[in-house]
């Protein structure tokens, strides 16, 4: 238990979370409550026999994230609900508590698997596993980070629902934009293609860890294929992208095995996608201001397509049912290659090596990037 507190810690340190390990106190119950800290507070156990939890963690986000929180939940007492589509399904809404009371965290984390405390942090929760106290701290910071600037920018331009901001919270946006320029990636793939089965998941994997280490998707969302010939390669569903190895399913392309029940929810998309683009590797991500941008505006429905310079948005949800992405992407894909899913993320394709489709990627969240500074100033 204690590797898997001090991995868990790591991570968030390394996914940029935190600021440092003091800054997350992470308790895992096996026989004891295992943790970081020296001691375990009476808080902490209290909660443990209030919930129905074998893990628990208290993080105060790094100072960019946390001062973005700071100024959302200014305006959304007693909770925040995201506008991203991945958010929405797996967190819901975001209760909002004044303090680090017991029993209003308790009855908040009965309700959900996590909550913003405003003189502490996030706290959240796992049932089964350390692992879902990371995912859920994850989401929390990715839904806010979305939602800010999303709201500032539709507010701004008098688009709904978000209302217009105030001169401060326009202030504080230009402020952390000025922290958030993209840096131009450092984690060039290989351009050779793998024939064996061994070197194509390792190729996936390392396509995997770039996306995740250049803030394109937190590494349990977004996800990652290979074609070669009538097989496709695939994470798994819920794998970590920066965790691949043991978690890639090999599927026959017409769907004639049962592989295909722990493949990833958009496993139909990625098949569609290489039918009629004739590709053989697809990325999808979550980079942020390209989820943003995609959702600048009025709300796009089902079935229509808008531009972000020459890359499509589309609708859609996840999986193949009558609303699914798979009756919408796959045909914006087939010319362009790429394509952003509003309030999803954005999805890219290539004949060749992963390197190609993570270039795409990362050079449309730079512009997406570039196109909220412009249109908010715009706006003023």
């Amino acid at each position: 238990m204690y590797d898997q507190v001090r991995k868990y810690v790591a991570k968030l340190m390394g996914h940029g979370l935190i600021e440092g390990a003091g800054d997350a106190g992470l308790y895992g119950l096996d026989d004891e409550i295992y943790t970081n800290r020296d001691t375990v507070p009476g808080e902490v156990k209290a909660l443990f026999d209030l919930l129905n939890i074998n893990s628990l963690l208290i993080a105060r986000p790094e100072p960019l994230r946390w001062g973005i929180i700071q100024e959302l939940i200014r305006d959304h007492p007693p909770r925040i609900t995201p506008c991203d589509c991945e958010s929405l399904t797996f967190i819901h809404d975001i209760p909002v508590l004044e303090t680090f009371d017991i029993e209003q965290t308790a009855w908040a984390l009965n309700q959900r698997k996590g909550c913003i405390v405003r003189d502490t942090g996030i706290v959240s929760t796992g049932s089964v596993s350390l692992e879902q106290t990371f995912i859920t701290m994850s989401s929390i910071c990715f839904s806010t980070f979305v939602k800010f600037f999303t709201d500032t920018l539709n507010g701004l331009h008098g688009y709904a629902p978000a209302a217009r901001p105030n001169a401060d919270r326009i202030d504080s946006c230009l402020a952390f934009l000025a922290e958030l320029v993209p840096a131009t990636p450092t984690h060039p793939l290989s351009e050779e293609i793998p024939r064996e089965p061994s070197g194509i998941m390792e190729y996936m994997d390392a396509a995997g860890k770039a996306l995740v280490a250049s803030s394109l998707v937190d590494s349990f969302f977004g996800n990652i294929s290979f074609r070669q010939g009538d097989l496709i390669y695939i994470s798994q569903t819920g794998s970590s992208l920066d965790e691949l190895p043991g978690y890639i399913d090999c599927v026959p392309m017409d769907g004639s095995s049962s592989c295909s029940l722990t493949s990833s929810s958009e496993l139909e998309s990625h098949a569609k996608i290489y039918e009629l683009t004739k590709d053989t590797a697809i990325l999808h991500g979550h980079p942020k201001f390209s989820v943003i941008m995609s959702m600048y505006g009025e709300t796009l429905e089902f079935g229509r397509t808008r531009w972000i310079g020459d890359v499509p948005v589309v609708a859609g949800e996840v999986g193949s049912g009558r609303r699914g992405l798979v009756h919408t992407l796959p045909k914006a894909m087939q010319e362009s290659h790429v394509a952003i899913v509003s309030g999803h993320g954005t999805f890219a394709s290539t004949p060749g090596s992963f390197r190609s489709a993570f270039e795409t990627i990362s050079s449309i969240e730079r512009s997406c990037f570039e196109r909220y500074r412009e249109a908010l100033l715009a706006g003023l």
